[in-house]
């Protein structure tokens, strides 16, 4: 099937967030915007990645981890949450990979995540996820 892959600034931006989790057209728009383009609609993205096991959560985190520092409020703002499954998909999925100075923002907070878990982070090993987070990254 061929994907109609084409965008450019002047298409509707909505049109990168997709409808549902089978909505692999909006994914590939996804992978050929701009980085600009895709920080427009970061927030609407990441909720993507409450569910890893979603068909399209691989394409939304192929085009967020490249992302700057522009990704580290909106990752910051989940873990300050309370839903631990979304917070735990994001540690172990998404910021692995991601660019030195998102890690350097969120460090902290992965941290105490890892060090001082809620009792919600602790019942889904939500700690255990950013400690070897913290692991990867080579720090404490």
């Amino acid at each position: 099937m061929k994907h109609d892959v084409t965008y450019d600034a002047s298409t509707d931006i909505s049109r990168l967030v997709p409808g549902h989790k089978g909505d692999f057209d909006a994914c590939h728009r996804l992978l050929e915007a701009s980085p600009e383009q895709i920080r427009r609609v970061l927030p609407e993205l990441l909720v993507w990645l409450q569910d890893i096991n979603w068909p399209i959560a691989p394409y939304i985190l192929k085009a967020l981890r490249p992302l700057d520092a522009a990704l580290a409020q909106p990752v910051m703002d989940i873990l300050a949450g309370d839903d631990e499954m979304w917070k735990y998909w994001i540690i172990s999925n998404l910021l692995p990979q991601v660019r030195t100075e998102v890690r350097q923002a969120l460090h902290p907070r992965i941290v105490a995540i890892a060090k001082q878990p809620t009792p919600g982070e602790a019942a889904d090993e939500v700690n255990l996820a950013a400690a070897g987070l913290l692991a990867q990254w080579g720090s404490d």
